[in-house]
């Protein structure tokens, strides 16, 4: 019996097309190491199909398929595919379901879109998967063996990740890969507005064991040689006993990674300081906004807007221990007006941000954003492919649609010019050489 693993294509730049021009002239004038961006640093695969396929029948052939890297055989027989897709990937999701339920072949479907929106899912699938997967797989499975598939399989409760399994890394080949992904916690507290996490994995921080990632970091090094591993929480540090044990641990095994996090790490030397001896190389920063107004309305809390006022002292902080921050911004919130191009793009340099992500305001399905947009009828578009973060997909409070468009082009332009880029590899430059001197 053979089943196959998919994660389809999607649209993660632009549909647009300057957008698109400027990016294929950047990476082919600076080259990925000079050019770092969103996608250089924090690309990878699907690792939700990995986990199922550890919980998956020994007894089964199983086939992990890549579509960025290799094109489906739709004449291959499967006795199931299982599709997880994110709202970018998932009209192409449907589409690849669509075709092998044509050759009568069972489809499964899961990931986060078709947790916020199984119905629309359940018309191209014969199962859908909502929420985490690991509990109701295993049920999946039993159904598929009695040819009894249910519509929906839906967990009762959070996932205990003590239990999840060792992701199946030997179904990938480390040629293609350079960076490789490991979960250690789910769940995030701060329920941001443009954000479906919260819906989507709870309020509730979970998080492995320390003995438990260190099995995965272990089975990784014995896949890849010299691996950089992303952790692909939503906020690594939201339990900081937990993450100062993680990391101590990480001191010895030489290796190089990343994570997500919130600027008040900056507050924390010592935990910065084991950063830097365990090898963290960047960290990814929901910096948002650069306006008050625009921050109030972020999150309930206004934390975000408390930490203002220290962007940039906190960002110099952290990169003087040769950490890069790469910073995360919004464009197109309510109270932006065109004067916010500029100031982001003038933060970002002054400050000699690592790397940026830069994305527009983007109502994606489960959000309580999308849910007060439409209310408000700005709803432009429904067509999931157009759903890239950096397409303009609402009606903007303060500028025109095409006031919106042209302003991320010109921040990416700026933010991304070679001699910006050299002056922020000569400013990392001579951190680096000044940890050096210290060290001796």
């Amino acid at each position: 019996m053979r089943i196959a693993f998919v994660s389809p294509k999607g649209v993660f730049f632009s549909n647009e097309p300057r957008l698109m021009r400027f990016w294929e002239k950047s990476k082919e004038n600076l080259g990925s190491k000079l050019l770092a961006t969103q996608f250089d640093l924090w690309s990878g695969f699907n690792l939700g199909l990995l986990i199922l396929a550890a919980l998956t029948p020994k007894k089964y052939e199983i086939e992990f398929i890549d579509e960025n890297l290799k094109d489906i055989n739709f004449e291959k027989h499967y006795d199931l595919v299982a599709i997880s897709a994110i709202t970018q990937q998932s009209i192409r999701a449907y589409q690849i379901a669509d075709e092998f339920r044509k050759r009568k072949i069972k489809v499964v479907i899961g990931g986060i879109h078709a947790t916020v929106l199984p119905d629309e899912a359940k018309q191209h699938a014969d199962s859908i998967v909502i929420g985490e997967g690991e509990y109701s797989w295993p049920s999946l499975m039993k159904d598929l063996r009695k040819g009894e598939l249910l519509p929906f399989y839906r967990s009762k409760e959070s996932v205990d990740l003590k239990y999840s399994p060792l992701p199946r890394y030997n179904l990938l080949n480390p040629r293609d890969y350079r960076i490789v992904w490991i979960q250690t916690s789910r769940g995030c507290p701060f329920d941001c507005e443009f954000c479906a996490a919260s819906k989507v994995f709870g309020l509730k921080f979970r998080h492995k064991t320390v003995k438990r990632v260190l099995q995965e970091i272990k089975l990784i090094k014995s896949i890849w040689k010299n691996p950089q591993i992303n952790f692909s929480d939503d906020n690594m540090f939201i339990d900081r006993k937990y993450a100062e044990e993680l990391i101590k641990e990480l001191i010895p095994l030489n290796i190089r990674w990343a994570a997500s996090t919130d600027i008040s790490i900056a507050k924390d030397d010592k935990l910065l300081e084991l950063l830097r001896k365990s090898g963290c190389i960047v960290l990814f920063i929901g910096f948002e906004s650069l306006s008050k107004e625009s921050l109030k309305n972020i999150d309930k809390r206004s934390w975000k807007l408390s930490q203002l006022s220290n962007y940039s002292l906190y960002i110099k902080k952290i990169q003087s221990y040769g950490i890069g921050v790469m910073g995360a911004f919004i464009l197109g919130l309510d109270n932006d007006d065109k004067s916010i191009f500029g100031k982001t793009a003038d933060f970002i340099i002054n400050n000699h941000l690592y790397a940026a992500q830069i994305t527009v305001l983007t109502p994606l399905p489960g959000t309580r954003l999308r849910e007060r947009l439409n209310k408000e009828k700005r709803l432009l578009c429904h067509s999931w492919e157009k759903y890239s973060f950096l397409d303009v997909n609402f009606i903007p409070q303060k500028m025109s649609i095409k006031e919106l468009q042209n302003g991320i082009l010109q921040v990416y332009q700026r933010v991304y010019a070679k001699s910006v880029k050299i002056k922020t590899a000569e400013y990392f430059k001579n951190i680096y050489l000044d940890l050096l001197k210290n060290r001796k």
